[in-house]
């Protein structure tokens, strides 16, 4: 195996840095910033300038999925470009398990600026708590609960915590469900099934190939 390099969403450390050690993997990783997927054309401009700048390599890894698109027509003219065949890291965290009606977070999801809690206590700030509500209702009304993704790899009690404030400001209940990170895993050992994309140098990455995901 050749040198590789594995570029990473941020709200994935947790999970990325456990199976490193469960795995002995000593591919070297480069974090994203939580919370680029909001922005994704953004996010695919400094995800192709990552992968230019480490053209050096034999086979560049990405923790990204189709990302809002972010990820598509991607390119590494002189590496393997390999990447999950998920829509999201909720998807690839669930195996594409996913309940529409239920708003998803790991340990890093509760630590960004724009978390969910985050955004109901901005909210009743600006808008004061009986309008706040409404307001809210208008962007979460769709949804019956927040999920907490276990993946072991992390403290539950402050994440659960954290849910459980969000979800009395939403009118939520919330749950724990499991997550081995079996995705991440397969990647940092190269066992890369049909889950993965695996391009040859110079082949673009196509949202088609993400067809038929749930």
């Amino acid at each position: 195996m050749g040198k590789q390099i594995l570029i990473a969403c941020g709200m994935q450390q947790d999970e990325i840095e456990k199976k490193k050690i469960e795995c002995k993997s000593c591919i070297p990783v480069i974090y994203m910033k939580r919370g680029m997927h909001e922005n994704p054309r953004a996010l695919h401009e400094i995800l192709q300038q990552e992968i230019n700048r480490h053209q050096d390599c034999d086979e560049i890894l990405l923790t990204y999925g189709l990302c809002g698109l972010a990820t598509e027509s991607l390119v590494s003219e002189n590496t393997r470009l390999i990447l999950p065949r998920f829509h999201d890291c909720i998807h690839q965290l669930m195996e594409n398990k996913v309940d529409v009606n239920s708003l998803y977070l790991n340990r890093c999801w509760t630590l960004d600026e724009k978390s969910i809690l985050k955004q109901c206590e901005n909210v009743w700030e600006e808008y004061g708590q009986e309008m706040g509500k409404e307001i809210l209702e208008c962007i979460y009304g769709s949804y019956e609960r927040i999920t907490v993704i276990d993946t072991d790899s992390y403290d539950l009690t402050p994440v659960i915590q954290n849910a459980k404030k969000a979800a009395e400001m939403l009118n939520l209940s919330v749950r724990t469900l499991p997550s081995k990170a079996l995705v991440i895993e397969k990647l940092l050992q190269g066992a890369w099934d049909e889950d993965f994309i695996i391009l040859q140098p110079g082949e673009r990455v196509k949202k088609e190939m993400f067809t038929g995901l749930s």
